[in-house]
């Protein structure tokens, strides 16, 4: 007799992978996600830092302006203090044009100190206007009278005049009506004609 076995392909259980299931749609869900928060993130950073950067504005023009207000009197009064000042150059100005072009006669006594010797003294002394020279500039005369100790002080006086860097301040220099006097001394006259530029107040 025949033994008969029977075979089944039947599993008891159903059949699964040995390995860990992964679901590839839940992990590419996860990316987005987190891609979509960053993203939020900085649109919220962003935001914020054009909010406050719109108040700091707006606070800095609002103190800008009292600023100016405040200042605006103090404005004022500097733009008098600048015309002030200004027409007080102008006047300055205008002065120092005048005593540029001043004549003053100061000048040729203090040359006439210098210049005269000990023994000779000068007794009146005449400054008139002389008209002008063959190059058309002013001239101004000088007509004095002295005594001088005798001869040779009078050559002397007359050499002291005429040299050459003199030329500057008298031109022309002219001792004339010579006399001899009781005692010996010598009376004279002395004519000669200043340089307009040596008299300006300016130039001293």
């Amino acid at each position: 007799m025949e033994t008969k076995y029977q075979t089944s392909f039947i599993p008891k259980k159903p059949i699964a992978p040995t390995g860990p299931v992964r679901s590839s749609r839940g992990g590419g869900i996860g990316l987005f996600t987190l891609i979509s928060v960053i993203i939020f993130l900085i649109s919220l950073g962003l935001g914020g830092y054009v909010y406050l950067e719109k108040n700091y504005l707006i606070n800095k023009i609002s103190v800008d302006q009292t600023t100016i207000e405040d200042q605006k009197g103090g404005l004022v009064d500097d733009a008098t203090t600048i015309e002030s000042l200004i027409e007080l150059n102008s006047r300055i100005k205008v002065a120092k044009e005048l005593l540029d072009k001043h004549i003053s006669v100061s000048p040729i006594f203090n040359f006439l100190q210098q210049t005269t010797l000990k023994s000779v003294r000068f007794k009146n002394f005449t400054f008139t206007s002389a008209g002008k020279d063959v190059t058309g500039a002013s001239r101004v005369s000088v007509l004095m009278s002295g005594i001088a100790r005798d001869w040779e002080t009078v050559a002397s006086q007359a050499d002291e005049f005429g040299k050459v860097e003199y030329r500057k301040v008298i031109t022309e220099p002219k001792i004339s009506n010579l006399t001899l006097n009781a005692d010996g001394s010598i009376t004279f006259s002395f004519s000669a004609y200043v340089t307009p530029s040596f008299l300006v107040y300016g130039s001293n």
